[in-house]
């Protein structure tokens, strides 16, 4: 994964750090999904299915309840040294994980590591667009994005592997060196992001990005078409191992590869996202279309009467979410004040995540009482719709919108 084509955009050291954080953060994301198999596969037979929910929520939790908190702590201290403790310390509970195997200890310790991992990943995006600036955070933005798809595909084979021949503690102990390299290697970078000294009685609020965001019409639209969004998709996501499983009678192999090919479109839609979208409206429009794309693909998939046909409309579902990922960033950190950036970047993701719990609740309460197809393509068809007429108002805000002071 490399920045050719961009030494006209990029000088060497942003080059440098750029890809030295792609180095990273890979390190991180295959050592996650690892582990993420070790755990499953730990706490599945140990606790019945609520302690398999317990693990989800445990590990999206925190990213809402520690928004506030997360951004603020983000925006006040120095990007490196911040996120080197939070590695090691992210690396330590993670020790904890391989350590300690009952149903308990892994969902309290899950909970306490995706609290550091919730200050974390605002860290990391806000660093990444102060080094590269809001006008080309859209192109440094894409191989970070597309090698968190290539840890999609590679992480769980992994972690499956691994686990079939060693047993569930050395994969553990493989994401906590992870968390320790990713973190450590933050020291390398020539650049950092410093926190903007604000004169007495002028520091902003913790909730200072949701407020940025709900005054913003343009990126309130957005906030509103991708929590929409997530919302029906994830009913999509609760039914998808049983439909694949249970209904196209597919293997444990065919349902891993349905993440593969959603994780390989990824990376190439994360990839094709660097230079598309010239200006705002552009960028707008190619962000609601590809999360329109995203809903009829995945209920294409949810259509599928045999199981290798679920395969091409999710690589399509991969590709148009790796360019909804890289714009949303680029649209959001062009619009917001680099000081806030921790915080808004926080405040995003703790909207996803509402979204994905809620649309996980919803999605298990349905498939209690419909088949799995249904519920699929329901998801499918319903997050279509929601992209369509919420999407329809963000492209209207964008044609009334001017540039911000």
């Amino acid at each position: 994964m490399s920045l050719q084509g961009t030494s006209d955009v990029f000088d060497a050291t942003q080059r440098r750090d750029i890809a030295l954080l792609v180095v990273l953060q890979g390190v991180s994301y295959v050592g996650d999904g690892i582990a993420l198999v070790a755990l499953f596969l730990r706490v599945a037979p140990l606790g019945h299915a609520w302690a398999v929910a317990g693990l989800a929520i445990a590990g999206s939790l925190p990213f809402v309840l520690l928004a506030p908190l997360a951004g603020h702590l983000v925006d006040r201290v120095r990007a490196k040294p911040l996120l080197v403790s939070l590695g090691l310390a992210e690396a330590l509970v993670c020790a904890g994980l391989a350590r300690w195997t009952g149903v308990g200890a892994a969902l309290g310790l899950l909970f306490a590591l995706n609290c550091l991992v919730a200050v974390s990943v605002p860290g990391f995006t806000a660093l990444v667009a102060a080094i590269a600036g809001p006008e080309r955070v859209q192109r440094a933005q894409a191989p970070l994005q597309a090698v968190r798809g290539l840890a999609m595909v590679i992480g769980p084979m992994l972690g499956g592997l691994l686990v079939s021949l060693v047993g569930q503690h050395w994969p553990l102990a493989l994401d906590a060196l992870s968390f320790a390299l990713a973190g450590a290697g933050t020291t390398l970078l020539a650049h950092d992001r410093r926190p903007v000294h604000h004169d007495r009685g002028e520091h902003p609020s913790p909730f200072a990005g949701l407020a940025l965001v709900a005054h913003d019409a343009l990126l309130r639209a957005l906030a509103v078409d991708i929590f929409a969004f997530l919302a029906t998709l994830g009913m999509a996501n609760v039914a998808e191992v049983f439909f694949v499983t249970q209904t196209l009678h597919g293997s444990a192999l065919a349902y891993g590869a349905l993440g593969a090919s959603f994780g390989a479109g990824l990376v190439v839609g994360s990839l094709l996202a660097a230079r598309l979208g010239a200006s705002v409206r552009a960028r707008v429009a190619w962000l609601c279309g590809s999360v329109v794309v995203v809903g009829v693909a995945v209920a294409a998939v949810g259509l599928s009467t045999r199981v290798d046909e679920v395969y091409p409309p999710m690589v399509v579902a991969g590709v148009a979410v790796g360019v909804a990922n890289v714009i949303a960033v680029a649209l959001f950190t062009q619009r917001t004040d680099p000081a806030l950036h921790g915080r808004v970047f926080a405040a995003l993701s703790a909207i996803t995540t509402t979204a994905d719990i809620a649309a996980t609740v919803a999605g298990g309460a349905v498939l209690s009482v419909i088949a799995p197809r249904t519920v699929y393509t329901l998801g499918g068809v319903a997050s279509t719709a929601a992209a369509l007429v919420f999407g329809a108002a963000a492209l209207r805000a964008a044609r009334r919108d001017a540039p911000p002071a």
